[in-house]
């Protein structure tokens, strides 16, 4: 019932945002309204006078039937003569009888406006045209089995009209916007009508006349908007005046508005009246809009589930779901509902552009349960619906080291966002669908032994923003992900607000740290104040209560006291609410509750200080044991399991040889670290009970990372170093295949942490920072584990041999220091001679190694040893420099460049500094190269296919890098200096012209005036061929518009020597759309529409005796006639751009297959050979290459 009714007054309210109405009218989805109802029987007195003192819906003769109206008839006749005869003209008159085809035609009607504001692309102020079509489409599908089958006067109204003003021309976005803007508030107001009717309209009583009497007024008020709107579109200016009174919700919109209020303030009074039966019959036949677009499920493959798993587990192992369900079993119910009240979040959620919205507060006030709230109320709506709309979510975590990577935030929306949620899978079939896109990615770089990195997730996830009429990104603790490479997500935002030609909802939550609030203080956003959730965490302290109760009957007498106290002192805090209560938990006399709540801290810090001195008062073992905990949880590197932290503490990492305390139980242990840290239940694994414990121990407690790590590293190495190496405490069977081992490798539990992760706890330890009697201590029990750099002890051996080849041959440890930067002493260094030119197993020397890691200190002690700075490596050779710049070490950098004066241009075939800094796209080290460095701009690489750094960063995109190699770096942009195996096609970009993937290449073209015209013959390609080959019809606009290609002009291809035309290619990708299957076929042929159109030439004579035909290309696959002086006539010209040989035949076979694509396929190539044929036909000269 409660989601019904929810549902009901989500499509009353949903366009509050466009509608003014709805500011006045409506709540928000699952939210109480605000303003008190008008009681039935006072609205009837404002209306029409005295009513009797007993209103009822059903106050007449309950058994006398309705006699049915025609509403739209009544408010057609109330309709001025001039516009009844102005709508007459039109072939509007209103019937009780309306066919169903109607609906059909004006579906199809709205699904060719869809289309067409794809093509263009439009946007109004920000606004998605194209959205606009896609909702009107939805509503015109699902009114027919909305309340059709109810009443036939339901199924009345304009639809002639609406057909009427779909058909006027369009050629701007402000028209198409004003149109389809006023086709779906009409839509919406028609739906909203026949609802009520469909609910009262068989009743008799007086408040349902006055419904039916606002029905007529709502009704008349469409019919006036749309005689004024088809007016207004048909003139020169119209459309302009009209569109501002849609956004500005004037005029005629304004008149609808009042009149909608009035049959909302009606229809409220009968449900009031008629109760609750009467509000689920309306619930019953209001029934749901899906919201189901073609296109998605065009794109979807269908998998069996466990190849469907092997690629979403390959995409992302972050098992979003888990962390969710987590949160919201944590949250008390009801809990957040006043956030989906808010004004901010009813814009952002109903606009039909794009939105950001960003929820910000302190520490410990709520934001992730809010979050959870804002996640559950969108599955809700799209459960409720079969949308095939796309959601993704991430809940960001400091505690757990993937959940702070902004690579496993983008893997996961990939993720997610790989199918509709409707569409995951089928419970009949256990089949799973997934974009097809996503599965042909998967299976390239599995073969190429390749992972997704960051730019194949913004490609696939602004391809699913493209294909999902509608996205919803949501983000959680934003300010927990890491704060180094953050950043990189908020590029990630960017480009994907800036290029999706859908709408796109983001929404983040984050504390206000300064680099978020600079990157969305223009950005719609709402504060967290203390009393916005106070309600929330009343609701929290009363189910709190109801367990203290059952523990303590003590509490009952004294629960309001602690109710009002708590609430009173909470100040929106909830992390400070949930410590009082655990506090006074421990409370067992009603004195001693009275007590401590006459002592509450004020702040989170001060409870914490409160924690820790009851802690520091324990016994010394008992706080001993509880320190070491939390310093084991607050440095671990991934979370600790429930037996791993119980056998760490045990560890004493202030004796010099291995001690083992007695164990612990997990109880005991969370009964002594006091509410610091808990256990998640969900993954069995130790955590901090709330970010700010961590923030306590660092700023208070002065925490820092070196501190937490020293002690680990002392436990870990004590550990290594006294632990029995044997056969028992492997499993060979399961040794993977990454650089660490895999967890069930190690029988032992802990020692598998202990394992992979000690060298990272001694890697941090700097002398500036760890007293130096400690790290004398820990480099001793480092130096002993090691053994000697290059003959290392048995028991690093034993270690060593567990992990791949980058640690072997396991004799030399020098190798595990120069990786993990691992402090050691002189003594150590000088164990022996050194052979500066051995190579671990991957062919990496100790200087690469050190200068990948960015390790001065031993740079400098390896190159007084006798290390080098020039060409080394066996496998794949490089220099230092080159691994500094590619690890993004910009102070290694700099020590090698400027004291040790390494040539910042050393080339190893095409690989250099400058290359090395364009793939890592670091504009810190790529300034550093070009304005300090003087690295040489225009250095050229020969092995590469783009040949050249600023080709090179202009086909990865990279906007900022183009423009300090231009602007800062002096670079030459004449891009046909050095063209390479695609000439200056950039492949890549070229089909994006036009849109923000293609930012870095417009700005060569436009700010720097680049001659894109140059025919280019070394290439396999030419840029415009290139894109009308790859059927982008945006990219061919724009070269034909923009750049003023001629269409006609041959270029050469330099892989089979033909000469080919931009219509030629064209043809031939056509014909592989049969032959092969490649390609998409809808495009291709209107580009071939297009390329005509511009004068492109079918037959073209480029002289030495050989003609390019188009035709012939797309009959054959081939040339006309061979070129003079081939080798090989017939395998020369049979071979098309690509250098693919193909069979003869095929367009033309006959098409007995029962393949319903190959055969329309077919259709499309053989009308594509008509188009070309009826140019030849209308002109049969051959035009000769001058």
């Amino acid at each position: 019932m409660h989601r019904l009714k929810a549902e009901f007054s989500r499509w009353l309210h949903r366009f509050r945002h466009e509608e003014p109405a709805g500011d006045n009218q409506f709540t928000s989805p699952d939210c109480k309204r605000s303003d008190p109802i008008r009681p039935a029987k006072k609205l009837l007195r404002e209306r029409s006078g005295p009513v009797s003192n007993e209103v009822s819906i059903t106050n007449r003769d309950q058994h006398a039937e309705a006699v049915p109206r025609n509403l739209w008839k009544e408010a057609f006749e109330k309709l001025s003569p001039d516009t009844q005869d102005g709508l007459r003209k039109r072939g509007y008159e209103p019937s009780l009888n309306t066919d169903l085809g109607d609906l059909d035609n004006l579906l199809n009607d709205l699904r060719k406006k869809v289309e067409l504001c794809d093509e263009e692309r439009w946007v109004y102020k920000g606004k998605f045209v194209r959205d606009y079509a896609a909702k009107c489409a939805t509503l015109v599908q699902g009114i027919g089995d909305l309340v059709v089958p109810f009443a036939p006067s339901q199924a009345a109204g304009p639809w002639g009209l609406i057909k009427v003003a779909l058909k006027v021309p369009i050629e701007y976005d402000s028209t198409m916007f004003a149109l389809l803007g006023t086709v779906d508030r009409v839509l919406h107001a028609i739906i909203r009508g026949r609802q009520y009717e469909s609910a009262y309209g068989t009743e008799n009583s007086d408040i349902v006349d006055t419904l039916r009497g606002d029905l007529v007024n709502v009704y008349w008020a469409v019919l006036k908007l749309l005689s004024y709107s088809i007016e207004r579109l048909s003139e020169p200016t119209g459309a302009r005046i009209l569109a501002t009174m849609l956004d500005n919700g004037s005029g005629h919109f304004s008149d609808l508005t009042a009149k909608e209020k009035e049959l909302a303030d009606t229809a409220r009074a009968c449900s009031a009246a008629q109760g609750e039966k009467a509000t689920q019959h309306l619930q019953d036949i209001q029934g749901h809009l899906p919201r189901i677009e073609t296109q998605v499920v065009e794109c979807l493959a269908k998998l069996g589930q466990r190849e469907a798993i092997d690629i979403l587990e390959w995409v992302s192992t972050v098992k979003h779901k888990a962390h969710h369900d987590n949160v919201r079993n944590n949250r008390t119910p009801g809990t957040g509902d006043w956030l989906l009240r808010k004004v901010e979040f009813r814009d952002w959620e109903e606009s039909s552009s794009s939105a950001v919205l960003w929820l910000r507060g302190s520490p410990g006030v709520g934001k992730t349960f809010l979050t959870s709230r804002v996640i559950d109320h969108i599955q809700d709506n799209l459960a409720r619906t079969p949308n095939d709309e796309g959601f993704a979510y991430f809940y960001c975590n400091r505690n757990e080291d993937i959940r702070t990577r902004p690579l496993a935030v983008a893997r996961s929306y990939v993720r997610q966002l790989s199918s509709p949620a409707s569409k995951t899978k089928s419970s009949k079939t256990n089949s799973w669908h997934i974009q097809s896109t996503l599965q042909s990615i998967y299976k390239e770089l599995r073969q190429k032994g390749a992972d997704l990195d960051m730019e194949c997730c913004t490609k696939l996830i602004t391809e699913s923003l493209n294909l999902y009429p509608r996205t919803t990104l949501v983000l959680d603790a934003f300010d927990e992900c890491d704060p180094s490479s953050r950043g990189k997500l908020l590029e990630l935002f960017e480009k994907l607000l800036s290029s999706s030609t859908r709408p796109v909802k983001l929404f983040i939550a984050s504390r206000p740290d300064a680099d978020v609030q600079q990157e969305v203080r223009s950005r719609p956003n709402i504060e967290l104040r203390a009393t916005d959730n106070q309600h929330d965490i009343q609701a929290y302290i009363n189910q709190e209560m109801l367990t203290l109760i059952k523990k303590n009957s003590v509490f009952c007498d004294l629960q309001e006291k602690i109710k009002s106290t708590l609430s009173a002192k909470s100040q929106g805090m909830f992390q400070w609410t949930y410590l009082q209560l655990k506090q006074l938990e421990r409370c067992i006399s009603p004195e001693a509750i009275l007590e401590c709540l006459e002592t509450l801290p004020e702040t989170i810090d001060d409870t914490y200080e409160v924690l820790l001195e009851e802690i520091e008062k324990k016994p010394s073992h008992d706080r001993d044991l509880a320190l070491r905990a939390l310093k084991w949880v607050l440095a671990a590197r991934e979370p600790l399991s429930r037996g791993d932290l119980l056998e760490a503490v045990r560890i004493n990492p202030d004796s010099e040889t291995l001690e083992l305390c007695n164990p612990i139980s997990d109880d005991a242990l969370l009964a002594l670290c006091r509410n610091f840290l808990v256990i998640d239940s969900e993954r069995d694994v130790w955590r901090i009970s709330h970010l700010s414990v961590a923030e306590y121990f660092e700023l208070r407690r002065s925490w820092a990372t070196a501190i937490t790590d020293l002690m680990v590293g002392k436990a870990c190495l004590l550990f290594m170093s006294d632990t029995c190496w044997d056969d028992t405490m492997f499993n060979p069977d399961a040794r993977g295949s990454n650089s660490k081992p895999a967890k069930s490798y190690i029988t032992r539990p802990f020692l598998y942490y202990v394992f992979c992760f000690w060298p990272e706890h001694i890697a941090t330890l700097d002398p500036a920072s760890v007293p130096e009697n400690d790290l004398s201590f820990v480099m001793e029990l480092l130096e002993k584990f090691l053994g000697a750099p290059q003959d290392s002890s048995a028991r690093y051996r034993a270690w060593a041999r567990c992990f791949d080849a980058t640690l072997w041959p396991v004799e030399y440890s020098i190798l595990t220091v120069c990786q993990y930067g691992l402090p050691v002493s002189d003594r150590w260094w000088n164990k022996g001679e050194l052979d500066m030119t051995c190579t671990n197993d991957r062919g990496d020397t100790c200087m690469l190694l050190a200068a990948r890691i960015g390790h001065t200190p031993i740079m400098r002690i390896l190159l007084a040893k006798g290390g080098t700075l020039g060409l080394q490596g066996k496998l794949y050779p490089s220099t230092p420099l080159i691994e500094a710049v590619s690890g993004g070490h910009i102070g290694m950098v700099q020590f090698l460049l400027e004291e040790k004066e390494v040539g910042v241009n050393f080339k190893i075939g095409s690989d250099c500094a400058l290359r090395a800094a364009i793939y890592r796209e670091d504009s810190d080290m790529l300034r550093y190269l070009t304005c300090e460095a003087h690295a040489d701009i225009n250095i050229h690489f020969r092995y590469d296919v783009w040949r050249c750094a600023l080709i090179t960063a202009a086909n990865r995109n990279w906007l900022e890098g183009v423009k300090i190699l231009v602007e800062q770096g002096g670079a030459d942009i004449s891009l046909v200096q050095y063209p390479g195996a695609y000439g200056m096609t950039l492949r890549r970009i070229v089909p994006f012209i036009g849109s923000p993937a293609a930012e870095a290449v417009e700005y060569l073209v436009k700010a720097q005036q680049t001659n894109v015209n140059v025919s280019i013959r070394a290439g396999h390609y030419e840029h415009f061929s290139m894109a009308a080959a790859f059927a982008d019809v945006q990219c061919v606009q724009y070269f034909l518009e923009v750049e003023g290609f001629d269409v006609s002009t041959p270029f050469l291809s330099s892989k089979n020597h033909n000469y080919y035309t931009a219509l030629g290619v064209v043809a031939l990708y056509v014909r592989k759309t049969v032959t092969v299957g490649r390609y998409g076929y809808v495009e291709l042929r209107e580009i071939v529409r297009i390329l005509l159109a511009a004068g492109a030439l079918v037959v073209l004579d480029v002289g030495d005796v050989e003609i390019v035909d188009a035709l012939e290309v797309l009959h054959r696959g081939r040339q006309s006639r061979p070129r003079r002086g081939s080798r090989d006539d017939d395998s020369d010209s049979s071979s098309d751009i690509n250098g693919d040989d193909e069979a003869e035949g095929g367009l033309f076979d006959d098409d007995d297959a029962d393949d319903e694509h190959a055969k329309q396929v077919k259709a499309y190539a053989r009308d594509t050979f008509g188009d070309l044929q009826g140019r030849c036909g209308s002109n049969m000269k051959v035009a000769h290459l001058v």
